[in-house]
């Protein structure tokens, strides 16, 4: 996830960011949502980013999708809302993008109103891991099916017989995976040799904690590479352009940076701009259109990991429909690794902004991934898998299992019973087409994250 340039560049009298080094993502989104502070209702949420189906939804409608984000002023959730609209028009349904200004308090309230607001579905990215499971039992009292994205708190599942089932995914980005091969990508541009930078992105966020563990990964699968620094960017380009400064500074004779994201990216790209550092190569996760930009015209961007946020938004619309509409769904499915892709030659930047972001529509058959308007032959368009909750916790996280507790039975089982496996070849066997194909082809592996070539 990333942050708009637009709002770290604001206008005078409009919020700063704060610079307190003690910024984390959740306080630099409450900034970041701050421009649409205070809307409410069809025409706020319009105005502020929402779709115009808002102004249409009522309560007697019960069709709405309700997507629950921090920030209007976000590239990331930009793409959320194009998947979201397109999904939720090819299935029949109203599309709302709703802002609770970075604060969990407001998001839990919005969401306490989302059935009197007509809502049937929630796509949510939630502030706070602790808050999600509250979440999912304020939905799930009001009939109201949910699915979520970069969020886990450790041994919370969204099997929990609390959730009554209406709790239908949760999505990791193959985040692990994903920055292992993108910084391998990386060492490869500096012939697998040469000092490196690592700017973080919060402490103890998820998404950052995942990121750095594939980072460190390749770092251990290259011995040629030193790590001089880490250093948090919290982010966004506003703080990270200091951070980088100092360490250029200390380190002038690094040869690559590697970026949690792609807002960090644009920073540490204009930090070497200014020095005349053309050699040193730099790369990020998050697919924003400044960043891509910067890998087309050069000269330090080389490699992007895109995490289809176009499709996420959207899938995650198509997963509720079908729950919904009594499509199963197993426990092992409910937890799921969603694909990505290192874009790691410049004609796969451009084709992938092309398909993307320079198109009327994505390109994507929102119908054709239903499961219940295809039990057959569906297409879910995108590389997923189920991830298994012991190796996302201990693994990944470090998080013992706590005393006496235990799974869902019916997790519980599925696990011991193999479904991990059955359920990624399950999957596999349904990823027939994709829009961006021209792009994982033009990349240098000519595969996704997860191995896909289609």
């Amino acid at each position: 996830m990333t942050n708009d340039r637009a709002a770290v560049h604001s206008r005078e009298r409009e919020p700063q960011p704060p610079q307190a080094r003690g910024l984390d993502r959740r306080a630099f989104l409450r900034w970041a949502g701050a421009a649409c502070a205070g809307a409410v209702g069809s025409s706020a949420l319009a105005a502020c980013g929402g779709s115009s189906a808002a102004s249409g939804a009522t309560a007697s409608a019960n069709r709405v999708v309700l997507a629950s984000v921090p920030s209007y002023a976000n590239a990331y959730f930009t793409m959320w809302r194009q998947g979201g609209q397109e999904a939720a028009q090819a299935l029949g349904l109203q599309y709302v993008m709703q802002s609770y200004e970075g604060s969990a308090t407001e998001q839990l309230a919005q969401l306490q109103a989302a059935k009197a607001a007509g809502a049937a579905q929630v796509t949510a990215f939630p502030i706070d891991n602790g808050d999600t499971a509250q979440m999912a039992k304020t939905l799930a009292s009001q009939g109201i099916y949910l699915a979520t994205a970069f969020d886990a708190q450790p041994w919370e599942v969204p099997s929990d017989p609390a959730y009554k089932g209406y709790y239908s995914v949760n999505f990791l980005m193959s985040e692990v995976e994903g920055m292992r091969k993108l910084s391998l990508a990386v060492f490869r541009q500096i012939g697998n040799s040469g000092k490196v930078i690592y700017i973080q992105g919060a402490p103890t966020d998820l998404t950052s904690v995942l990121r750095e563990r594939g980072f460190d990964e390749a770092v251990q699968m290259t011995p040629g590479i030193q790590v001089v620094a880490k250093q948090y960017g919290y982010e966004a380009e506003a703080t990270t352009a200091p951070v980088i400064g100092a360490l250029l500074s200390q380190h002038p004779d690094v040869a690559a940076v590697v970026c949690h994201n792609s807002s960090e990216a644009l920073a540490v790209d204009a930090a070497l701009a200014q020095r005349g550092m053309s050699h040193v190569k730099v790369g990020s996760s998050d697919e924003e259109v400044d960043i891509l930009d910067q890998m087309i015209n050069g000269p330090n961007q080389v490699v992007v990991r895109a995490i289809f946020g176009v499709w996420t938004g959207g899938y995650m619309v198509v997963r509720n429909f079908d729950a919904a509409n009594g499509v199963p769904i197993t426990p092992v499915e409910r937890l799921l690794n969603g694909d990505s892709l290192v874009l790691d030659t410049k004609e796969s930047a451009q084709l992938f902004k092309q398909i993307i972001f320079e198109r009327s529509t994505s390109g994507y058959d929102w119908r054709k991934m239903s499961r219940h308007l295809h039990p057959n032959d569906w297409d879910a368009q995108t590389g997923m898998a189920p991830l298994d909750p012991n190796v996302l916790f201990t693994q990944y996280l470090g998080k013992p299992r706590p005393a006496g507790y235990q799974y869902p039975p019916e997790l519980e089982k599925q696990l011991q019973e193999g479904a991990i496996a059955h359920y990624t070849s399950l999957y596999a066997q349904h990823v027939r087409s994709s829009p961006v194909a021209p792009a994982i082809r033009a990349t240098t592996s000519g595969e996704t994250v997860l191995g896909f070539k289609v």
